[in-house]
């Protein structure tokens, strides 16, 4: 017997569903081609045996494995740079990154340049634990002593 957190399909539902009469469904149903129980003074089908009868096999249903990511985006906004100064950060920033190629969760990195405004802006797709790492990197970066003179 079917649990009773299986779906129960109707006459109706199930002539629908296989685009058949209402009055074929129930008489397969009485000539015992199609399994049913009767619920009052209606037919009810199962998935299963409604499956079955259609000569369907369904893989049963198991809960889809997920795992958790966690990704942050970020933009920072570094202004008083050189255009040396914002070439050292870039290449610095995408170096860290191409020494995890072929690392499941690579990140995304993009700088652009102002010239005119003397800023340089990059934004930053990845990971927490990585996003963290490469905000310190920046940040000490900066702090080098270098930056911060045009």
């Amino acid at each position: 017997m079917a649990p009773m957190s299986a779906h129960l399909f109707t006459a109706d539902e199930v002539a629908e569903l296989l685009n058949l009469h209402v009055k074929t469904i129930r008489r397969y149903v009485r000539d015992g081609r199609l399994k049913a129980r009767r619920i009052g003074k209606e037919y009810r089908i199962a998935r299963a045996d409604l499956d079955e009868f259609a000569g369907e096999t369904r893989a049963p249903d198991t809960p889809v494995a997920r795992t958790r990511h966690v990704i942050a985006s970020s933009i920072v906004d570094v202004d008083v740079v050189s255009p040396q100064e914002s070439h050292r950060i870039t290449t610095m920033v995408m170096a860290a990154l191409n020494s995890r190629k072929g690392e499941a969760d690579f990140p995304r990195v993009d700088t652009i340049y102002y010239e005119e405004q003397a800023k340089l802006r990059i934004t930053i797709t990845a990971t927490l634990v990585l996003t963290c790492e490469l905000l310190r990197m920046i940040n000490a970066l900066l702090e080098d002593g270098r930056g911060g003179n045009l």
